[in-house]
């Protein structure tokens, strides 16, 4: 364990070692896609470190939007199409803050956009919304996310 530049937090070897480990949402990210140069040079100022964290795009080559259709087919589902990614599911959601691999906005984004390997990755995480609601009553688009969660698992349970 060291102690860290930003104050008195600690941070074990492992940590310090893990790729774009400053990323906020790192989990999102794969770690060959995260380049942190040794050296980084811009204009005579020294980028190296932290800030010359680069992440390379991803290329995404499997759409599947029958999981999307078969989502809008569900009565919880319905809406889905309505969501234009605001956040405010997430930011409401108590199962959110204290596991943040869940997260529904990103849940229903892959789902709209059929990234097939993306929705294979994070679809065990579905199965930890709570059903509280209240991530439905904060939607301004009447999208029900946690029905769209519900529909989701549905299809899981299903094999889709």
């Amino acid at each position: 364990m060291r102690k860290t530049h930003e104050g008195d937090a600690r941070v074990s070897e492992k940590e310090e070692k893990e790729k774009g480990r400053f990323i906020f949402e790192r989990g999102y990210i794969d770690s060959e896609r995260i380049i942190e140069p040794e050296k980084l040079e811009l204009g005579g100022v020294d980028m190296s470190g932290r800030w010359g964290t680069l992440v390379l795009p991803r290329t995404i080559e499997q759409f599947d939007h029958t999981l999307f259709e078969e989502v809008k087919k569900l009565p919880g589902g319905k809406n889905i199409h309505r969501c234009w990614q605001c956040g405010n599911c997430t930011a409401v959601c108590p199962v959110a803050h204290a596991h943040p691999e869940f997260n529904p906005r990103y849940l229903i984004h892959i789902t709209k956009m059929g990234y097939k390997t993306e929705i294979k990755k994070f679809k065990e995480y579905v199965y930890l919304c709570s059903g509280c609601g209240r991530c439905s009553v904060a939607c301004p688009r009447d999208v029900d996310p946690k029905g769209v969660m519900s529909a989701l698992s549905i299809l899981f349970q299903r094999g889709v």
